[in-house]
């Protein structure tokens, strides 16, 4: 379900069909957000669900809100430093602080263009990026979030995003041993769609 403004009136109006369908088409993957802060299914699951439980007593302000899908992520994002910050008893979480953020390792496409091994290859590259560095990534690359969406997710400029991006694809592609020569037939990295 593309989530545009019609949509979001519709939801903030009380449409029950269209916050099913907001939910169908975006749960999934706030679901595997909020399991690489938490790592723990149970507990990525309730914030989710608590996000969308606190969209919908809300929604009569979801007309103030430009982009919703930014929105929910920020929200699962915020959620999840909360719990970490009272699981942990610590009131300084952050994205920040993070060690690390556990992305869910990318799966070949159905058509099968790239083997397993070189798809093991492409997520062992990804789990060696700096953790806010893989989170940009993850955001762009695996969820399709723009820059501006990423930038507010991890609060911080479209700039700094950008920068991480390009970190980014510059350590992957050089783990992977891939040159950029524009004569050369694309890789079969490239193929995953991901670069």
């Amino acid at each position: 379900m593309p989530i545009d403004r019609l949509s979001i009136n519709l939801i903030a109006r009380g449409d029950q069909k269209k916050f099913r369908q907001l939910i169908e088409s975006t749960s999934d993957e706030l679901f595997l957000f909020a399991l690489s802060f938490l790592r723990k299914r149970e507990v990525a699951e309730e914030i989710v669900s608590d996000v969308f439980v606190k969209t919908w007593e809300n929604r009569s302000e979801l007309g103030k809100i430009n982009n919703l899908k930014a929105y929910l992520f920020v929200s699962v994002k915020n959620a999840c430093l909360s719990h970490l910050r009272k699981e942990k008893n610590n009131k300084t979480v952050s994205i920040d602080g993070m060690e690390d953020f556990w992305f869910i390792p990318v799966e070949g496409p159905e058509n099968e263009y790239i083997d397993k091994e070189s798809l093991e290859q492409i997520n062992k590259a990804i789990d060696l990026l700096p953790p806010k560095c893989k989170l940009a990534f993850t955001l762009a690359k695996i969820n399709g979030l723009r820059y501006r969406e990423i930038a507010g997710v991890m609060n911080v400029s479209e700039k700094t995003v950008n920068n991480h991006l390009v970190y980014a694809i510059k350590k992957i592609t050089a783990t992977l041993g891939i040159k950029n020569n524009k004569n050369q037939k694309t890789s079969r990295f490239k193929q995953a769609s991901i670069f």
